[in-house]
């Protein structure tokens, strides 16, 4: 990009995450000795960035998410917005269009057209955003588009570990093909890494996708193992199951598994719900 090309308030953004970072600096260089300072010195210098991918089902409700994301999720930095809208804009957000992930046309070439095929793209999506969007750290926060942070929540402790939340939910098609990527992925809690947001790490996504495959890129392992009878109208891949057994059985010493007040609801009512820290409102139970 030529510098004719960067707007003013780019550039004026530029300018303030320098500065940022050479006050972080000296904050650094001033406390790091003072083990009092230490799990503040985490807080402050740790940050991710937000990654919500965006389909046609949510976009009359996105604006409500990324206010609720901005007011209540602490310790971010950007929140990237993949949208399947290439005109969506948000001011707030950086807006990235899905097209620039290089799986987006395959899907349908590997499964066939159907009607699960944006479910799958959107898995990818989430897994690939940290080595496909430019600028985006190595750590990131994806919230679906139907969740929306009711009250102020954090996502690493003073250690700078990942804090990992969980579900209920078991549906065995999602171990089944997390054990054909690699005979060693498996169930390793009681409890499910579905809950409608993850924090990843690329180190470790790198790491994962290299016990996959060396000859073919994940992603198209990841599809083509999709048992073809979950392909069109059933369920057959759960990007946050993989990742969340990935972390517990092969970085269990660098996260913690914490539980967040949340719910799955048939209706929008903040008011009702504001005791917890997330609802998702899905779009089959509208």
């Amino acid at each position: 990009m030529s510098l004719m090309t960067v707007s003013a308030p780019m550039i004026f953004k530029d300018i303030r995450c320098m500065i940022f970072k050479d006050i972080r600096c000296i904050i650094i260089i001033c406390f790091l000795q003072n083990k009092i300072y230490k799990k503040w010195l985490y807080i402050f210098y740790i940050m991710f960035d937000i990654v919500i991918p965006l389909g046609p089902n949510d976009n009359a409700f996105i604006t409500s998410q990324i206010e609720k994301t901005r007011q209540n999720v602490v310790g971010y930095r950007n929140i990237y917005i993949v949208a399947s809208n290439p005109n969506f804009k948000c001011e707030q957000c950086i807006v990235i269009d899905e097209n620039i992930f290089p799986f987006v046309k395959d899907v349908a070439i590997i499964h066939g057209k159907n009607s699960r095929n944006g479910w799958y793209l959107q898995q990818l999506i989430k897994l690939y955003a940290g080595s496909i969007i430019p600028g985006i750290l190595g750590r990131y926060l994806v919230i679906d588009a139907d969740t929306f942070f009711l009250n102020p929540t954090t996502f690493e402790n003073e250690d700078g570990k990942c804090l990992y939340n969980f579900g209920s939910e078991y549906h065995l098609p999602y171990f089944f093909h997390m054990h054909r990527l690699n005979k060693s992925f498996k169930r390793i809690y009681r409890l499910s890494g579905i809950c409608h947001h993850m924090i990843f790490e690329q180190s470790v996504l790198e790491e994962m996708f290299s016990m996959v495959s060396k000859e073919k890129p994940f992603w198209m392992v990841f599809l083509e193992e999709v048992d073809v009878s979950e392909r069109n109208s059933g369920s057959g891949a759960s990007e946050y199951e993989l990742y969340f057994n990935y972390v517990a059985k092969f970085h269990n010493d660098k996260i913690v598994i914490r539980g967040l007040q949340w719910a799955n609801v048939r209706t929008l009512d903040f008011k009702k719900y504001s005791h917890l820290n997330y609802i998702s409102y899905h779009h089959y139970m509208r």
